[in-house]
């Protein structure tokens, strides 16, 4: 490769390690060179101008027309003298306008793009020594709010002046096919190209959706004594029960199960490990009351509007799914991963699985991600969120984990079978992709 191609790729930021700094240094050696050339240049006609300036002195003894021929030869070399003179102040001229020229170019390719950058939310930030800003951010979103779709690999690529392109990556399958999401990301705003995959469900896919009451009653009885509309996106109890039957027998499905009565997390556990293989959803994940939805509502303390339950389908895996190549601050959000490398590194994945069944654990797991969630505002703003998750964090840390309903990935012939125990509701399912 010639030296001009070299000097090509370092213009177009394409250069680095050994052979940019050694680029860099030959630039820095050529302006000291053309610096020292200068200066001798300088000198040399300095002298020469002394000479000509004595030489045109000695004549001032000589005979008028000797004079004058002599100030004849004199004007050639005084005018090449003065030529010389403006050429080097040209050559320093340009010198100057390259030099200037070529720090423009190194500012627009290299600092500019950066600083413009800095204003806006930067996927590519690192996250430790593997991550980056967008796999942890996506990681905790995704489990937060898109149960069967956990995502916690992004890839990045910095255009510049606040421009990315990114690749979501699944690394791990649930239904034997793969699908990764390609986007962009101009200046904190978000192009997916296939939207529809990291889209939250629906507000209505629990049957607790808008429901006056609170966990004291079950959902029948709130709905059957108060003649309320069960809002549910599967349609009534029994139109629900009768779409299971038409789903397809290969297929996997993400299924939200409505609990027909509220339980405590550790309660809730106890249930889900007694269902059995026939009737256990896998990659399980639980729907946590983050407002309105403990008893006492009833008290006369709040309003009507207040006692109202508001399903905000926020909730966290109940499994340890898959181990994450992650890292955060974990003295500020403690648990904020399941199942990190670390983790598993240390064989305590078994101790964490343990972990998990306990109430004080799974809240300081959820918390954690309402809290790096809440302070993430860049993340959240592109993702089009406006929920406090600041107030939901408090609200469970006041009140614990109470789980109206779960999710998880299963096939018709589980379904058919969860939908006939007491405590299931109804269920609602969306085909997994």
């Amino acid at each position: 490769m010639g030296y001009r191609e070299l000097l090509d790729l370092y213009k177009n930021g394409r250069l680095d390690g050994s052979v940019k700094e050694q680029i860099e240094a030959d630039i820095e050696k050529q302006e000291a060179i053309s610096e020292y050339l200068f200066e001798q240049e300088e000198a040399i006609s300095a002298n020469l101008f002394e000479q000509e300036k004595d030489a045109g002195n000695g004549m001032a003894g000589m005979p008028s027309d000797a004079a004058k021929s002599g100030c004849r030869q004199e004007q050639p070399d005084f005018a090449r003298m003065v030529n010389r003179s403006i050429r080097r102040a040209f050559l320093r001229m340009w010198a100057a306008a390259a030099a200037f020229a070529l720090a423009g170019v190194l500012l627009v390719l290299f600092v500019l793009p950066k600083a413009v950058s800095s204003f806006y939310y930067n996927p590519g930030a690192p996250s430790g020594e593997s991550g980056n800003q967008m796999s942890l951010d996506l990681q905790v979103y995704t489990e937060m709010r898109l149960p069967g779709y956990n995502r916690d690999t992004v890839i990045v690529q910095d255009r510049g002046y606040g421009n990315y392109d990114i690749q979501i990556q699944q690394w791990y399958s649930l239904n034997r096919t793969v699908t990764n999401l390609s986007g962009r990301i101009s200046r904190g705003n978000l192009t997916l190209y296939d939207p529809n995959l990291l889209n939250p469900p629906a507000g209505n896919v629990f049957a607790w959706f808008q429901i006056n009451g609170d966990s004291s009653d079950s959902l029948t009885e709130l709905i059957d004594r108060q003649h309320q509309t069960n809002s549910c996106a599967a349609g009534s109890r029994e139109d629900a029960a009768k779409l299971l039957h038409v789903l397809d027998e290969d297929a996997f499905y993400v299924a939200y199960v409505t609990l027909d009565k509220m339980m405590p997390y550790e309660t809730f556990i106890q249930y889900v490990n007694g269902l059995g293989d026939s009737r256990r959803l896998g990659y399980l994940w639980c729907a946590t009351c983050t407002e309105n939805g403990i008893a006492g509502f009833k008290s006369g303390e709040n309003t009507p509007m207040e006692s109202r339950f508001q399903a905000k389908n926020l909730g966290f895996s109940c499994d340890l799914n898959a181990s994450h190549f992650l890292d955060w601050d974990r003295e500020a959000y403690p648990q904020l991963v399941l199942w990190d490398n670390d983790t598993m590194e240390q064989g305590l994945g078994d101790e964490q699985e343990k972990a998990l069944q306990t109430e004080a654990f799974a809240k300081t797991h959820f918390t954690s991600m309402l809290r790096y969630l809440d302070g993430q505002k860049d993340f959240l703003k592109m993702m089009g969120e406006t929920y406090d998750y600041g107030r939901a964090a408090e609200y469970v840390e006041k009140n614990g984990l109470m789980i109206y309903g779960f999710a998880g990935v299963g096939t018709k012939e589980t379904l058919l079978q969860l939908i006939k125990e007491p405590s299931v509701y109804e269920i609602y399912t969306q085909k997994l992709r």
